[in-house]
């Protein structure tokens, strides 16, 4: 039982500095989104003179630390301001927002939304939010204008601050459950050390009965050398059995409260230990649940980018131990913007749950495929080099290519880009990502729907 319990003591730790860690990452994707949003104030600085002063004010107190609650009202403020001029820009007597599309932005509006799309494709989401991400995906890909993007910005920013809340929430509460099973153990040492003082004490009952009854027979055996009456000498024996049986009845009494008092303790320890175990399963349950939640794509039903760092990391240890081969590929769904802006969202994250689905499907048993971010996925190869691992790339596009999509009742192509590498002395999980990303660009650039080794 102690060493049961030192193995989840353990374990509570490791999962209280898991989120810690991921508290750390949030707060960095949160001093990107204040970056990110400074930007698009930059931006729009400039379009409105009544709207520039809320714009600096918000920009500046995004260089800072203030809290996203306190930034709340400089956002409202800046909304209201866009909302009550119609974000007409300056000179422009129309109520259109400011387009992408126009030479002056074009550069500038294609650069924010694409880096907003990736921050949120690459942000791991919490499974209860996985749908306002979702949602939030969607709205970035179709804003049309710098206002649009900059109220997606706000709601990422708020989506990642609400996760770093809930992190710290999850990091208390385990701290909480390691809090209460630390007591329990404490109280289950104190009950060690008493009963070990009372074994003591019972040890030393013993030991005061032979001492008495020694003295007894010494004084006894004194007295049958002294005494020549036989009638005295009965007498002596008499009284001196009659103290020994005193002897007897005191120690009886005194073990006879002390073993009460034992076995009180001990149905009290049995029954919270019986408590202990139930809490135990029960949070065991929970935390499964929770890890298995925290590493799936909900929309997809698939691994994603959290169950991919997880299974690379202890893939690199092995190869660095064994030095067996290790190839990594990601997988991009070719034209995928198209898809979304000609048959809608909802068709294309059908086609990713297909796509998805049909990946897990044709991969080998000892391979791992989980969904990245947006519309790419990534591939472990465990123990296969780089030209058994393209045998299973060409295969794996040739799968998607054959599928057969419809929307609208109008059968839809789709096909996919595979970038390939493999693991090579010096190398890190990082550096083969980068690695497979830029073979995937250079299928990309070699015509779309090939796999390219790097």
């Amino acid at each position: 039982m102690r060493l049961d319990n030192q193995l989840w003591e353990s374990k509570y730790h490791e999962a209280v500095e898991r989120l810690t860690r991921e508290e750390a990452q949030w707060r960095t994707a949160e001093s990107l989104l204040r970056q990110l949003v400074g930007c698009l104030g930059r931006v729009a600085h400039g379009a409105h003179d009544q709207v520039d002063p809320h714009i600096e004010r918000l920009s500046a107190a995004l260089s800072g630390t203030m809290e996203p609650l306190a930034l709340e009202p400089l956002v409202t403020e800046l909304a209201e301001a866009i909302e009550g001029l119609g974000a007409r820009p300056r000179g422009v007597n129309d109520e259109r927002s400011i387009p992408i599309t126009r030479p002056q932005r074009t550069e500038h509006g294609s650069s924010v939304q694409s880096s907003l799309s990736r921050l949120v494709d690459r942000i791991v989401i919490l499974p209860r939010l996985a749908d306002r991400a979702n949602d939030l995906r969607h709205d970035v890909a179709d804003a049309g204008d710098l206002v649009a993007l900059a109220a997606c910005g706000d709601r990422l920013a708020d989506l990642v601050n609400e996760q770093r809340i809930g992190l710290q929430r999850e990091i208390d509460a385990l701290q909480a459950v390691l809090r209460h099973v630390t007591g329990r153990l404490d109280e289950m040492s104190q009950y060690m050390s008493r009963e070990l003082a009372d074994q003591s004490t019972g040890e030393a009952n013993g030991q005061a009965l032979d001492a008495s009854v020694a003295h007894e027979m010494r004084l006894l055996g004194e007295a049958a050398l002294e005494i020549d009456d036989m009638h005295e000498l009965r007498e002596r024996v008499n009284q001196s059995l009659e103290t020994i049986s005193l002897c007897f009845r005191d120690f009886r009494d005194r073990e006879g409260i002390r073993l009460t008092a034992y076995r009180e303790r001990a149905e009290r320890m049995r029954l919270r230990i019986e408590q202990l175990e139930t809490e135990r399963n029960t949070l065991q349950r929970s935390l499964e649940r929770e890890h298995e939640l925290a590493q799936t794509d909900t929309m997809i039903g698939m691994p994603n980018r959290l169950a991919y760092e997880k299974r690379i990391e202890a893939a690199y240890e092995s190869w660095q131990a064994t030095m067996r081969p290790l190839s990594v590929a990601a997988i991009d769904i070719d034209h995928f913007k198209s898809i979304n802006d000609t048959y809608g969202h909802t068709a294309g994250d059908a086609v990713l749950r297909i796509i998805g689905q049909a990946l897990l499907k044709h991969i080998r048993p000892c391979d791992f495929v989980a969904r990245y971010g947006g519309e790419e996925f990534i591939v472990i190869f465990d123990g296969a080099d780089e030209a058994e691992s393209l045998q299973v790339c060409e295969r794996l596009r040739g799968k998607i290519q054959h599928l057969a999509f419809h929307a609208s009742r109008q059968p839809v192509r789709v096909t996919a880009s595979i970038g390939l590498t493999q693991f090579r002395p010096g190398d890190t999980p990082q550096s083969v990502f980068d690695r497979a990303d830029l073979a995937l660009y250079t299928a990309k650039n070699g015509g779309r729907n090939r796999c390219a080794v790097g």
